[in-house]
């Protein structure tokens, strides 16, 4: 797998945003401060919470957001899928595991990520996901 640790952090210095581990509000992994150019994630995150978490702060950072509300929440989720996934990618591992929890820590990515994702395919696209489910479940 692509090493999404080093993309997300070098694209956060190429945005000018820094990065730091320190405490975080209680139901946050990550927090993104847009005055200060500033994402705070959570100390001791496991790998694909820290890097599911901090692909969605720089979600927000692209995109600009100021505070957070279910809109920005949800364009921050789906950056955060675009970034870290790929069709092919999904597909190939949904042919080895029967479900979407499964299927998240075979990508090595949290299940909100996948399900962002799964709402970024085509109608056809996720036909096909759910018919390599299906036949995992069966098998």
């Amino acid at each position: 797998m692509t090493n999404y640790l080093t993309s997300l952090e070098s694209l956060a210095g190429r945005m000018g945003v820094r990065i730091r581990t320190a405490p975080t509000p209680a139901s946050c992994w990550g927090v993104y401060d847009r005055r200060h150019k500033l994402i705070t994630m959570r100390p001791k995150l496991a790998r694909f919470q820290y890097d599911s978490t901090l692909a969605h702060e720089l979600g927000h950072a692209i995109n600009g957001h100021h505070g957070h509300n279910p809109k920005t929440e949800h364009m921050a989720d789906r950056w955060a899928a675009k970034y870290l996934l790929n069709f092919d990618q999904v597909l190939d591992h949904a042919s080895i595991n029967g479900d979407l929890n499964s299927l998240a820590a075979s990508l090595e990515v949290m299940p909100w990520v996948l399900e962002a994702f799964k709402e970024t395919l085509t109608p056809n696209q996720k036909l096909i996901v759910s018919e390599r489910l299906c036949e995992q479940n069966v098998a």
